[in-house]
C-alpha cells in the first residue's frame, strides 16, 4: 500500500508544467494570502512542518508611479512620462522593472500602458504599481541594503508635472515554484515514513493530497517556505 502510494506522488509531480508555472512569481502575493487562510497549522500555530525552504532569486520593492494633478487625462500623460523616465533609468542601473499581482512580467515602454492605471491613497490621484526587481546573490544580501539602493535608484527619476514615486516594503520573489513540488513530496515522503518506521516494522503509511497546490510564504528575510496541504495515516500493513 505505501509503495504505491508514494509511486503514484512521484508520477504526478513528474508530468509537465503550464506554462505559467514557468513564471517569477512574487511571495507577496495571492498565494502567500492564500496559504496563510487555507493552510493547516501545528501546534504552535507555525505552517506545515513538512515542506522545503530555499533562498529566494529576488527582492522586489514596490514602486508607485503616481500623480496628484486635478485633470484625469493630465495625471495619465504624467505618471506614464515618469515611468517613461523609470524604464530608462532601470536599464542604465541594471534593475529589472516587472509587473503583476502574482506572476511578474517584463514592464517596458512597449507594454506600460496596458497596466492597470488605479486611484491613490489621496483624492484625485492615479497611480500604477510596478516592481523593482533585483536578484537575491552573496550572503551578505539584505533587505535593508536593497532598500536603500531601491531609494537612490528612485530619487534620480526626474518627475514630470506633479508626477512622484512611493516605494513600498521590499519583499521576494521565486522562479518557477513548481519546479520545487517533488523535492516537497520527498520531504513528505521521508518524514511520514519515519514517523511510521517509530511503530514498528508492521506499519505503513498512507498518504493523500499531494495532487494538491504547492504554497509557499516568507520564512525568513532571505527565504522562503514551500509547502503542499496533505494527511498522512499511519496503519498496519
Amino acid at each position: 500500500m505505501k509503495r504505491l502510494i508514494l509511486t503514484a506522488a512521484i508520477m504526478a509531480v513528474a508530468m509537465p508544467l503550464p506554462a505559467a508555472a514557468q513564471d517569477t512569481i512574487v511571495v507577496t502575493g495571492s498565494r502567500q494570502d492564500r496559504s496563510v487562510g487555507n493552510a493547516y497549522f501545528t501546534a504552535n500555530n507555525g505552517p506545515s512542518a513538512i515542506g522545503v525552504t530555499r533562498k529566494a532569486d529576488y527582492f522586489v520593492t514596490p514602486l508607485y508611479v503616481s500623480s496628484d494633478s486635478r485633470d484625469r487625462d493630465a495625471r495619465a500623460e504624467e505618471l506614464f512620462a515618469m515611468l517613461s523616465a523609470t524604464i530608462d533609468r532601470a536599464a542604465n542601473e541594471g534593475i529589472t522593472l516587472v509587473a503583476g499581482s502574482y506572476t511578474l512580467k517584463p514592464v517596458t515602454r512597449a507594454n506600460m500602458r496596458e497596466l492597470p492605471v488605479r486611484g491613490g491613497n489621496r483624492p484625485d490621484t492615479s497611480r500604477v504599481q510596478i516592481y523593482a526587481r533585483i536578484p537575491l546573490q552573496g550572503e551578505a544580501a539584505s533587505v535593508r541594503a536593497t532598500a536603500k539602493d531601491i531609494a537612490e535608484f528612485v530619487k534620480g527619476i526626474p518627475a514630470t508635472g506633479r508626477s512622484f514615486i512611493d516605494v513600498g516594503t521590499t519583499g521576494l520573489a521565486i522562479d518557477d515554484p513548481e519546479q520545487y513540488r517533488a523535492d516537497v513530496v520527498r520531504h513528505i515522503a521521508k518524514e511520514s515514513t519515519r514517523y511510521a518506521a517509530m511503530f514498528g516494522s508492521g506499519y505503513g503509511v498512507e498518504i493523500s493530497g499531494l495532487e494538491g497546490d504547492l504554497y509557499w510564504q516568507q520564512s525568513s528575510e532571505t527565504e522562503v517556505f514551500l509547502y503542499i496541504e496533505h494527511d498522512f495515516t499511519i496503519q498496519p500493513k
